[in-house]
């Protein structure tokens, strides 16, 4: 049986200037899982196959990075029976949809099926938006997706299966929710050999901030918790499943052997949970001699980082660090259901950066009937982590997601109406988009003023993080030069110089062999 997998380009508002693609690891969990299948399968990652390239997708005002659709088509292997198509982002719906009809007309014979957070939220939407599409996987795929491929390769229909959504004469019909997947430790490791790895290594591309070939990896998954603009409880439901440190560390020491990574970037949703756990694993890479600099660039929370924890990873080489307080009013924190203590945050926060890790703080402005009040005290805690020495500092706008509660709220009361605008509305929404936003969800504060303070804030903040600790502008500059990074500011900064031409053939090379002279 011949299967392709498709990731299509990276999409980001025009004028974006941070987004950065990311090794697909869901899509290289499915390829494994369809090699165990006895599949043959073809992977095509239209960013990871050209990083360097963007175009314009002007119907839609945005960009995309990677390959263009007619050469992701010309890629797809003739005999395919299955193609699987990822979609994780609601933004980049409209531009994935034409894809995908684009994808049917060329092969017409092949069954399309989608997955991802974007289609488990809106699957009956998408499967009436978008007729090449046969099914939709909802949840974690790598069950049904292993049901699938054999009930095609035996010729069986695939209408009874649980964790799938279709149409049928017109009619949604979507089935049972799959259940989760427990012993998460008997998945096979993500393929790496169709969906090509190196040119993120070699190119030291990064979720977080980088340290050389940055290796993606899991080591949970899911959530317990419940906040109210995170699609998590959709995708995965509250159980969360940690792997067995033994086989972790035996994946960690494989690729260090075959791929010759120098650093570990975690994608957990949560990955700090579980305090005998976490000390565990400090204790495990010590004593096999792993000295990689890590990562886990998303988004945590701080009830089990006190300073016992945090001094065990610092020791083991944990080199960034990312908590998630969101906002900070005690007001909003109950509207989101956000239950942590930002005192106590705050204090592991400078137990973190007491022991040389650098911090990031993900902050949102914006949430539905949040007064400005709320809004000011995020932006004024903003600048006190700041001065404390977090390292990353971004406010981010409130992004009504499908598939979340806040989402389900707003577009019952009229608020949303689900459309390729409102798909378009949160392209605006970028993380890295430096314009202003297309919409705000707040009906007392409008979406210039939201801008005006997300900027404000972004430019405080930043500034005092360089004038308070100077010593960062010169580490900043010579991180241009170096395969490493200590922020994501450093970063971003060096993807956007990576993709410049003049950067890359004349002043690189200028300064390195100046360097090289002095020594």
């Amino acid at each position: 049986m011949h299967i392709s997998l498709i990731r299509f380009a990276l999409v980001a508002p025009l004028g974006d200037i941070g987004s950065e693609a990311t090794p697909p690891i869901g899509l290289a969990y499915l390829s494994a899982v369809a090699k165990k299948r006895g599949a043959i399968v073809t992977g095509i990652d239209a960013s990871g196959m050209n990083l360097n390239k963007s175009f314009k997708i002007p119907e839609y005002k945005l960009q995309g990075n990677g390959l263009e659709l007619n050469e992701v088509l010309n890629l797809i292997d003739p005999q395919t029976e299955i193609i699987g198509i990822s979609s994780m982002f609601s933004h980049e719906w409209p531009y994935i949809r034409d894809c995908i009809n684009s994808t049917k007309e060329r092969f017409p014979n092949a069954k399309i099926i989608v997955g991802g957070e974007h289609a488990t939220a809106l699957p009956e939407y998408n499967l009436k938006d978008c007729k090449g599409i046969d099914y939709i996987v909802t949840g974690e795929g790598e069950e049904t997706w292993s049901q699938i491929i054999s009930k095609i390769k035996d010729k069986e229909p695939i209408d009874d299966l649980d964790g799938i959504a279709y149409l049928k004469d017109g009619k949604f019909i979507k089935n049972k929710f799959r259940e989760r997947i427990k012993h998460i430790d008997d998945l096979p490791w993500p393929d790496w050999d169709n969906f090509k790895i190196e040119p993120y290594l070699d190119n030291a591309v990064s979720f977080g901030p980088g340290s050389g070939r940055n290796m993606p990896i899991m080591a949970s998954r899911g959530c317990p918790y419940e906040c109210t603009f995170c699609s998590n409880p959709l995708m995965y439901g509250r159980r969360y499943y940690l792997r067995q440190i033994d086989d972790l560390i035996n994946q960690i020491k494989f690729y260090i052997m075959k791929y010759k990574i120098t650093g570990l970037q975690f994608y957990d949703l949560t990955a700090i949970i579980r305090k005998d756990w976490v000390i565990e694993f400090c204790k495990k890479l010590k004593e096999n001699n792993i000295s990689l600099d890590w990562s886990l660039p998303s988004g945590t929370r701080s009830e089990a980082l006190d300073l016992e924890v945090l001094k065990a990873l610092a020791q083991a080489n944990l080199k960034y660090l990312v908590y998630a307080p969101e906002s900070g009013s005690k007001e909003s924190l109950k509207l989101i259901k956000k239950k942590i203590k930002l005192s106590h945050m705050t204090q592991s926060i400078k137990y973190a950066i007491s022991q040389g890790i650098s911090v990031r703080t993900n902050l949102i402005i914006g949430f539905p009937n949040e007064r400005r009040i709320d809004l000011y005290k995020t932006l004024y805690q903003q600048i006190k982590f700041a001065i404390m020495g977090v390292e990353d500092v971004p406010t981010y706008y409130f992004n009504a997601y499908p598939g979340t509660e806040l989402f389900n709220m707003l577009h019952k009361e009229g608020k949303i109406v689900v459309n390729d605008e409102y798909f378009l509305s949160l392209a605006s929404l970028s993380h890295y988009n430096l314009y202003p936003n297309n919409i705000s969800y707040n009906e007392s504060i409008g979406r210039y003023e939201l801008y005006i303070y997300r900027m404000l804030g972004m430019i405080i903040s930043y500034s005092l993080s360089y004038i308070l600790r100077p010593k960062r502008i010169l580490r900043t500059i010579k991180s241009f030069f170096t395969s490493k990074s200590e922020s994501v500011v450093e970063q971003r900064l060096k993807d956007m110089l990576r993709r410049s031409n003049i950067f890359q053939n004349t002043i690189k090379p200028f300064v390195e062999k100046f360097i090289s002279k002095q020594k």
